[in-house]
């Protein structure tokens, strides 16, 4: 990796860091028999466990380590009554919305058991809602041209396609929240 590249990525971290300081309060909440929550620092190795499996991928460095320090303010974890982790709402700070006041839903995933039983549109909602305090105006996330999942499930939640992105090709949408002045 080159300078450029470290460079680049020490000031994502640095703004990731700086904006999710205290971007919600700690919650938790219990419907049909899973629990949502604010994520911890003990919840980054199932994740990551997790994220490997579904994305075939590790989950991008710099950012794992933003995970690091504000689980409580990024992550939104859903676990079953086991305890098991069954989904995740990742989020962070683009540089291009920071102006909008949006915060950017990056991952989500939904463990093989539980898709299809409309979790990821209850975790969606419930991680939008939390940060619905007067801080952001919105959340957004983008969903690939070709993954109609991602799409719909964003869409129930009360996502809306505002404009199509081309790199990659995808489409934009924004969960509007109340921003206060």
């Amino acid at each position: 990796m080159d300078f450029h590249h470290l460079s680049h990525d020490f000031k994502l971290w640095q703004l990731n860091m700086q904006l999710s300081k205290h971007a919600r309060a700690p919650f938790e909440r219990v419907e049909d028999g899973i629990t949502y929550r604010s994520g911890k620092a003990s919840d980054l190795k199932d994740i990551d466990a997790v994220h490997q499996q579904l994305f075939r991928v590790p989950m991008l460095g710099w950012l794992r380590w933003v995970y690091r320090f504000r689980m409580p303010e990024l992550a939104t974890i859903a676990r079953d009554s086991r305890g098991a982790l069954v989904g995740y709402s990742l989020c962070m700070f683009n540089v291009s919305e920071v102006p909008e006041h949006l915060i950017h839903e990056i991952y989500i995933a939904i463990t093989p058991d539980f898709q299809g039983k409309g979790l990821a549109v209850k975790l969606r909602r419930i991680a939008a809602q939390s940060y619905d305090h007067g801080r952001f105006a919105g959340m957004s996330t983008l969903a690939k041209v070709d993954d109609i999942k991602a799409l719909r499930t964003a869409q129930r939640a009360g996502f809306a396609i505002t404009k199509f992105s081309a790199k990659p090709p995808a489409h934009y949408l924004l969960y509007p929240l109340t921003k206060r002045q």
